[in-house]
């Protein structure tokens, strides 16, 4: 009776687990597939996600500040309306009181030796970093619901394992109680059992656990935070590529990697930065033109005017300093170059000996999984045979295997994954990359 107790409460969360919806109610984006594949998680890779948002944000800064720059060089239109009363001298040859005037006046740089253009080139080149660094956010993206979609793959089949572990752990538990009853066992060894069974349930509640939070975390990088997904599709992924040389991949990375692709545009900004502000003290010239309307009329004031301004700063301390800063800045980013070049250098590697070793570890469990077949071949003719045979213990092991096979290949497809972003290919759904080719 007491067994019947233990193993009512053993069940009855995996019962309440498939009974209880995963999915909330109330999301205003549309329902994920059931089941979900990892080509339609991929696919929203690029729909509104906060991250993303920030790097569109960003490059909408740089994109208005390159207008702003650009409109600087640009003609400026301004209307100046004056209601002023004098009191007119005696000389004067209207005796009206309203001096009243309506002028409207264009103004626009014509040359500063440099600076304008300088300047434009700094927020042309710091645009093309906010670019690089937007397509990095997005193979970011890609490379994050992967992991979290390999993540709850993994952690179902982390279940099913520690499931079956936990069950057997029990009825071997049971037995032994069965068998001390009849004196044929101590104490001590049944406490032994209960205490390896105990081990196993708390493993399964983890696993169960994690089952949860893989599928939460899965469903945040799809921002889809209410939409937990209760089945997913196997992923059908190709591992079967050709490792090239390390040299060949460094090469890639270092020319095609977007965050150095960025670094590079922001250095060549604050080279341009630079250029400005040692423009920023020399002469201006400047076009003004203007259209003017008087009440009254004196022998200074023209209806119609062109003026060409020349403006040169002859004094102020702040030049100086500004190169200085400007300098400096360029030398951090320059800094932060070499260093990103340098993690792209170990990253590269770190990342093709990894492969090289996942890639024997799939020969391991490809040994492993043959010797587990026929072992449980073997305790299957046992059980049938009614000789003793440990059947259950080999049916765990078998689920051991399924896991660590499937996390060596989740390992490697990951890995494979972060090779391609660090050399810029940006990973795709299966259904549009063959589309993108063609076109």
């Amino acid at each position: 009776m007491k067994n019947k107790k233990v193993l009512n409460r053993l069940i009855l969360p995996i019962l309440l687990l498939a009974v209880l919806p995963l999915r909330a109610q109330g999301d205003t984006q549309g329902e994920l597939p059931e089941p979900l594949t990892l080509d339609y998680a991929l696919s929203l890779a690029d729909e509104a996600h906060p991250v993303l948002e920030m790097q569109r944000s960003r490059l909408d800064q740089r994109l208005s500040k390159q207008q702003m720059v650009a409109a600087e060089s640009d003609w400026n239109l301004g209307l100046e309306a004056s209601l002023r009363a004098v009191h007119p001298s005696y000389k004067s040859l209207t005796s009206t009181n309203n001096d009243s005037s309506l002028r409207l006046l264009m103004r626009k740089r014509l040359y500063d030796f440099g600076r304008s253009d300088a300047q434009q080139q700094a927020a042309d080149a710091a645009y093309r970093g906010s670019e690089w660094s937007y397509l990095d956010a997005r193979q970011q993206r890609r490379l994050a619901i992967l992991g979290n979609y390999l993540d709850v793959l993994l952690a179902d089949l982390q279940y099913i394992r520690d499931n079956e572990s936990m069950t057997m752990g029990f009825l071997h538990w049971d037995k032994a109680k069965q068998r001390s009853e009849m004196g044929q066992l101590s104490d001590i060894e049944v406490l032994e059992l209960e205490s390896i069974f105990q081990q196993r349930r708390r493993e399964w509640q983890q696993s169960q656990n994690l089952q949860r939070a893989s599928r939460l975390k899965l469903a945040i990088s799809l921002n889809r935070p209410t939409q937990l997904s209760n089945t997913l599709a196997d992923p059908g992924l190709k591992l079967d590529r050709e490792l090239p040389e390390v040299n060949q991949l460094t090469e890639e990375a270092l020319n095609s990697n977007p965050r150095l692709q960025a670094l590079r545009q922001q250095v060549e900004a604050d080279q341009a930065q630079v250029a400005a502000a040692k423009a920023s003290d020399g002469p201006t010239v400047h076009g003004e033109l203007e259209a003017a309307v008087y009440n009254r009329t004196t022998s200074t004031r023209d209806p119609l005017a062109a003026t060409l301004l020349l403006e040169v700063p002859l004094f102020g301390g702040t030049g100086d300093a500004e190169v200085a800063r400007q300098r400096a800045l360029l030398r951090e980013q320059q800094a932060e170059l070499a260093s990103a070049e340098l993690d792209i250098r170990q990253g590269i590697l770190d990342l093709w000996l990894e492969i090289r070793t996942l890639k024997i570890q799939q020969e391991e469990m490809e040994a492993l999984g043959a010797y587990r077949d026929l072992y449980i071949d073997r305790s299957r003719a046992l059980y049938e045979l009614e000789v003793k045979s440990d059947l259950g213990d080999a049916e765990t092991q078998i689920s051991d295997y399924r896991m660590k096979k499937a996390a060596t290949d989740y390992d490697l497809a990951l890995a494979w994954a972060r090779l391609d972003a660090l050399r810029g290919q940006l990973i795709k759904p299966e259904e549009t990359a063959d589309e993108e080719k063609q076109q």
